[in-house]
């Protein structure tokens, strides 16, 4: 019913032991350091440089009579010979508490927060997180530190056997470290019902209002939705969600205008900015196939919805289509690749066109022993931001070791 069970530190359709690894490695980055000017005067990316990095991973779920904790924490130091600005600590948090308070009432706790200064390497930037809250800063078009947390409270009651509703809300915080881009704080509430239709379906709909306001720059959004919700389990391994949803968007903020011939004879400029409040209808969707294995999972996404933006452009519809998948193809050999693609513009027009992403990221690893996995990635990222200059393209190789002691007790 309702969210549906919690997917963060699941391991295909398991439920597997908290447990802690640590890592080591080699890095080698394409796309480090800021834009700079060529012979010709042309701005390109900073060049690549070798790494090194070590850290460590506490991720799983906890069972308990009438409740299931789910943790991935994922924290690591960086260093670059060459592009030393970019040393330095990665972090990421997800974390999901749910618990049946009595037969009718359970509650959801979910949060997620991150502080990294990387694009390609940001760790709540991989495939299948299990994270759905759309404001994770993972659509930035610079390389600059960024501090986000977000938390999410749901409760829900069962009316009957068939019968849930939910009340939830949430609240959190985007802050950059560089000045010429826009901070974020986001609140919000929801109300929704859910219906059994059978043992396997659920039907429902409901209302949510989200709040945008931003540092650093003039401007707020609130955005009012209205959603009608579908979710299926197909046998014993699909499982299928859809949603559509209609939602108006009320911006205040300031554009930038070209201004009439005259004028700009007088003021010697042909643009001005001015500032608006504009009110538009948007329509929402989000489509969800997964399917589950002991061995492997498999999900592909996409959805289309209202963002706070990545600090150059501001309140944003964005189009995203992800696919995501595991596979543990013997004892010692497993595989993991994703794909993502994204579109986002600002829903008010801005002096920026249509900011769009496409990436990649394939990996394989090879257990030595029950405690020691040696592992490869490679993750490509491409960036263009329509009638600019500032497109980038960038690939990160790494190669690892990594050791999970079994003998610690943690999370049995």
């Amino acid at each position: 019913m309702g969210r549906g069970p919690i997917r963060i530190g699941l391991i295909g359709a398991e439920s597997v032991p908290i447990t802690i690894s640590f890592r080591a490695g080699g890095s080698y980055d394409t796309l480090l350091g800021g834009f700079r000017t060529d012979a010709d005067g042309n701005l390109t990316p900073g060049a690549g440089s070798y790494g090194v990095e070590g850290g460590f991973n506490i991720s799983g779920q906890k069972m308990f009579r009438r409740s299931v904790l789910g943790v991935s924490y994922n924290a690591g130091y960086n260093y670059f010979g060459s592009v030393t600005g970019f040393s330095g600590t990665n972090q990421a948090l997800n974390l999901a508490y749910g618990r049946r308070l009595t037969r009718r009432l359970e509650l959801n706790w979910n949060n997620t927060a991150s502080v990294t200064n990387r694009i390609l390497g940001n760790p709540l930037n991989q495939p299948g997180t299990g994270i759905d809250i759309v404001t994770v800063p993972v659509n930035e078009l610079f390389d600059t530190r960024i501090y986000f947390l977000q938390s999410q409270m749901t409760a829900g009651y069962n009316l009957n056997s068939r019968w849930q509703i939910q009340f939830g809300g949430s609240g959190g915080v985007i802050r950059r470290q560089a000045r010429a881009l826009a901070d974020a704080n986001t609140y919000g509430g929801s109300a929704s019902v859910m219906y059994r239709w059978s043992r396997n379906t659920t039907i429902g709909g409901g209302y949510n209002y989200t709040a945008f306001n931003f540092g650093r720059s003039f401007g707020e959004s609130g955005i009012h939705a209205l959603s009608l919700n579908f979710a299926r389990r197909i046998g014993r391994a699909w499982q299928v969600s859809a949603s559509v949803s209609g939602q108006t968007v009320r911006t205040i903020g300031v554009r930038r205008v070209a201004l009439d011939p005259v004028i700009a004879a007088l003021l010697g400029s042909g643009s001005g900015v001015e500032a608006f409040d504009s009110r538009v209808r948007i329509g929402g969707y989000g489509l969800s196939l997964a399917r589950s294995f002991r061995r492997s999972n498999f999900e592909v996404r996409a959805d289309r919805s209202i963002v706070p933006g990545n600090g150059l452009l501001l309140t944003s519809v964005i189009n995203t289509q992800s696919a995501s998948a595991t596979y543990n193809v013997t004892r010692k050999w497993n595989v993991f690749t994703g794909i993502n693609r994204s579109t986002m513009g600002e829903v008010a027009g801005s002096t920026f066109g249509a900011f769009k992403t496409w990436g990649t990221q394939i990996g394989v690893g090879r257990n030595l022993t029950d405690e020691i996995t040696v592992n490869g990635t490679v993750e490509y990222r491409s960036f263009i931001l329509s009638d600019s200059p500032l497109d980038r393209t960038g690939t990160r190789y790494l190669i690892g070791i990594s050791y999970t002691p079994r003998s610690l007790p943690f999370g049995k």
